[in-house]
């Protein structure tokens, strides 16, 4: 079922699961990442070529799964050490945006060209979804980027399950429809990222977000 993003907004703000500022900032911040294609994006483009969009679906439920946990996982570590002392949290904080800011240099200066190998892929739906899964969650990158992202939208004031459900939808609403755009984009998406000049938009993009974020979390 789909819901108005002003009716969200509005169920959101009445929960006090999250500020509106924050909230502006937390959705165009998590789709230019989510857009930059990275591993599970170039997944999702390969085998959208070679085993249709229906299929990858599968993939991307397991994505989706694991990507889930990574954000829970990391928004309870983050709640347990903001309530152990509050000290540990703003290092971890410093910490994140100092690695957030890295991130930036690391988009706005990178030479990386987009990869997609469309070899044909025989695997079942289990597979695809387990795929998906350790995709997500063995990506160790993926780990340090929640930890370094999640600090600057966590409230020690607000309740944690409203902030984590607001997190969640945010997150898993935008890499379901990158991959959706990058699974059934076809040959187009390809050419298109396969030119030098479009990804590097892309990926400064996301670097300028990534250095609003740092800059969010410093103040």
């Amino acid at each position: 079922m789909c819901v108005p993003f002003g009716a969200f907004s509005a169920t959101v703000f009445e929960s006090q699961a999250m500020s509106e500022e924050l909230l502006l900032l937390l959705i165009p911040t998590i789709a230019a990442v989510s857009l930059t294609p990275g591993m599970c994006m170039t997944l999702a483009f390969s085998l959208g070529l070679s085993i249709g969009y229906r299929r990858t679906l599968f993939m991307m439920l397991g994505e989706l799964l694991g990507v889930t946990l990574v954000v829970s996982a990391t928004t309870l570590l983050l709640t347990w050490l903001l309530a152990l002392d509050a000290v540990y949290f703003q290092v971890l904080a410093i910490v994140g945006a100092a690695y957030l800011l890295w991130i930036a240099w690391q988009l706005w200066n990178t030479k990386e060209h987009f990869a997609s190998g469309t070899k044909g892929v025989t695997l079942g739906p289990l597979a695809l979804l387990a795929l998906g899964f350790s995709t997500a969650v063995m990506n160790p990158k993926g780990w340090a980027f929640m930890i370094a992202l999640l600090p600057g939208f966590i409230s020690a004031e607000r309740d944690l399950a409203p902030q984590l459900v607001v997190l969640l939808s945010v997150v898993v609403v935008s890499e379901f429809l990158s991959m959706s755009l990058y699974a059934s984009g076809g040959r187009w998406l390809g050419r298109l990222l396969k030119d030098d000049h479009n990804l590097v938009i892309v990926n400064r993009l996301a670097a300028i977000m990534m250095l609003l974020v740092a800059g969010w979390v410093l103040l």
